[in-house]
């Protein structure tokens, strides 16, 4: 069991700091290998590889602008403070978030086991409206209309993604409407990332206070499938406007509504990520002891994650300061084109093409970037 939590470990840190490479893919590649080891004992590696992927994805983000789906309204302020010398600190608030959000979800849980089995579907499709209507109205003037070009714009190419035979299409959809532009704006300039000392510049009683908001939120998203860690962080950009606060929430968010999802799997046998899938293709249902084991897994992995998580980055963000930033992000740009090819062929391409062209749309029309997740929500409104 401990090789298991090992190896779960170090595939979550091999995705998450790595760009576009998804935790989701590697562990469709591990379920694919005749491994030595039993049924329950692959619910642990991939449980373990899924949540130090939540610790660590806020890697790719700040320091490249490659996002994917749940981290993708984080990218921009995360990038905006690495370019500032903060990238550290932001990798620092994702790992101290993404604990306390580990420990306050462990104890909501009794809770939510009593919640979770009394979900409609009537409840999230008024929330995502709700949402859609803040992400019209907040903005000022005439740019209400163009959020409004980019959200039906962005919400029309999801609904015709679905349409296309892909394997992975939130990958192409995200990373174009959030992670391409970003590179492609910054191929303009060579400005040098510093990843600064990963102190915390907030007060610990924001941190707790805006984590313990982000588990809340992240609860409500593993409830409600109309409802996506990156919706429960566009609530949190109404709240608030700090980018430190705002990340907080958004990272407490991913993590919690991972472990939450364990929960519902665990009450309802309903799925609510990619690994939750392929246990419940491998391994279902888990019983009370098996669950109780995971949940003390989740607070061995958030502690461990942790303990070397900062250190790694630093490790890393040492080698990108000597790297020509200008041919990293270009190397990188390549390398997403490439997996896009890679997972779902000239149809990839295509839709990576066109998501970056809205995500272009709405950087030259000065709206918010929140307006992409139309993307997501105008299936659920059109129902």
């Amino acid at each position: 069991m401990l090789r298991e939590l090992i190896l779960g470990m170090l595939g979550g840190t091999l995705t998450g700091l790595t760009p576009s490479l998804h935790v989701n893919t590697l562990a469709s590649i591990v379920n694919n290998i005749e491994l030595p080891i039993s049924d329950f004992s692959f619910v642990l590696l991939v449980y373990a590889m899924g949540l130090t992927h939540t610790f660590l994805d806020a890697f790719p983000s700040t320091f490249f602008g490659v996002p994917d789906e749940s981290m993708a309204l984080s990218a921009l302020p995360a990038h905006r403070l690495a370019l500032q010398g903060k990238g550290l600190e932001v990798i620092n608030l994702s790992l101290k978030a993404s604990l306390l959000a580990a420990i306050f979800s462990i104890a909501l849980i009794p809770l939510y086991l009593i919640i979770a089995p009394h979900y409609t579907p009537q409840i999230g499709r008024a929330i995502v409206f709700l949402l859609a209507f803040l992400i019209i109205v907040t903005e000022k003037g005439i740019k209400k209309l163009y959020a409004l070009f980019v959200f039906l714009m962005a919400g029309i190419l999801g609904i015709v993604s679905d349409r296309v035979p892909l394997n992975e299409p939130f990958y192409h959809l995200f990373v174009g409407l959030f992670g391409v532009p970003a590179i492609l704006l910054s191929l303009d300039n060579n400005n040098k990332i510093s990843g600064g000392d990963g102190k915390i510049e907030m007060s610990q009683s924001q941190l707790i206070a805006f984590s313990f908001l982000g588990t809340i939120f992240g609860m409500m998203a593993s409830l409600l499938p109309t409802f996506t860690s990156s919706q429960a962080a566009l609530i949190g950009s109404f709240i608030t406007k700090s980018e430190r606060t705002f990340l907080t929430i958004t990272f407490a968010v991913n993590t919690a509504n991972f472990i939450f999802g364990l929960g519902n799997f665990y009450s309802t046998g309903k799925t609510r990520n990619g690994i939750l899938v392929l246990i419940r293709e491998r391994y279902y249902p888990i019983n009370f002891h098996e669950f109780l084991a995971l949940l003390m897994a989740t607070l061995t992995v958030a502690s461990i994650v942790n303990l070397y998580g900062l250190w790694l980055s630093k490790k890393l963000v040492g080698l990108i300061e000597k790297l020509d930033y200008r041919l990293l992000n270009a190397l990188i740009l390549l390398a997403t084109v490439l997996g896009s090819f890679f997972l779902d062929g000239p149809f990839g391409v295509l839709v990576l093409l066109a998501a970056t062209l809205v995500g272009l749309t709405a950087v030259f029309l000065g709206v918010k970037r929140t307006a992409c997740m139309g993307v997501l929500m105008l299936r659920v409104m059109l129902g």
